[in-house]
């Protein structure tokens, strides 16, 4: 009998121990919450099992209690847009933007047009860390600051007139045949470097160009074509013609 009753003892003890440890209620069905003494950090939520909890972790932290601060920037590698360098921080990171862009995230454009930068009756556009001024009609220069001085039309044989943006100053894009400040000046190309007429051709100077004078047998502008004499159909009465030597010689039909 009082095997027994040590026997059940034990197994009473054993049973105490469990719902103890366990849960509680008669027949241990209750879970004891072991949220109440967690040891999760920076707000993270803790989430109960069965003689054990787990810490739901906010965004920017990580690891067992959500102690670990998350890299956002190994995660995440285009976290800085637009060739920004990202520096990871506690609870977050930082982005150092490259000239023209801004933002957390560097995504913004900076607006170079904000403080209207291009003189009065021009349009400013905006770019990447810089801008450009659109001039109105007679100005030109970076800013539209300067009097265009195309507008007089100082260039001569149709060449194309610009403006320094510097100085406001026009230089003329000559036309083939022609130099001077407003190309108004001739090319001689007949003495200016080799004669530009092959073969022994005769070069002559026309206005903005010139003519070659070609030497027997060549044609072409530039006397560069060899005449084939056999084109000029030399010979007569449906005779055929060759190319010997340089020369032509005909071939005679036999008539019935």
């Amino acid at each position: 009998m009082d095997h027994f009753l040590n026997a059940s003892s034990e197994k009473f003890i054993l049973l105490f121990i469990f719902c103890l440890t366990m849960s509680y209620e008669t027949n241990c069905e209750v879970n004891i919450d072991d949220c109440l003494n967690h040891r999760c950090q920076n707000g993270a939520t803790c989430i109960d099992g069965v003689n054990t909890y787990t810490c739901q972790c906010p965004p920017k932290w990580t690891g067992q209690f959500c102690t670990d601060d998350v890299d956002e920037c190994r995660l995440q590698p285009n976290a800085c847009q637009n060739g920004g360098k990202c520096s990871n921080t506690r609870n977050g990171y930082n982005c150092e933007c490259v000239n023209g862009w801004s933002g957390l995230d560097c995504s913004e454009n900076i607006d170079d047009c904000a403080y209207t930068p291009c003189f009065a009756g021009s349009t400013c556009i905006d770019r990447v860390a810089s801008f450009f001024c659109s001039c109105p009609p007679g100005k030109t220069g970076l800013l539209c600051h300067l009097d265009d001085a195309c507008i007089s039309n100082p260039c001569k044989m149709g060449a194309e007139c610009d403006t320094n943006p510097l100085n406001g100053k026009f230089y003329c894009n000559c036309p083939l045949g022609y130099k001077g400040r407003t190309c108004e000046e001739d090319i001689d190309e007949c003495v200016i470097g080799p004669n530009p007429c092959e073969h022994g051709g005769l070069c002559k100077n026309t206005e903005g160009s010139f003519t070659c004078y070609c030497a027997s047998g060549y044609t072409g502008p530039r006397c560069e074509h060899k005449i084939k004499d056999c084109d000029f159909n030399p010979c007569q009465n449906d005779a055929r013609c060759f190319v010997e030597m340089g020369n032509y010689s005909c071939m005679c039909m036999a008539r019935a």
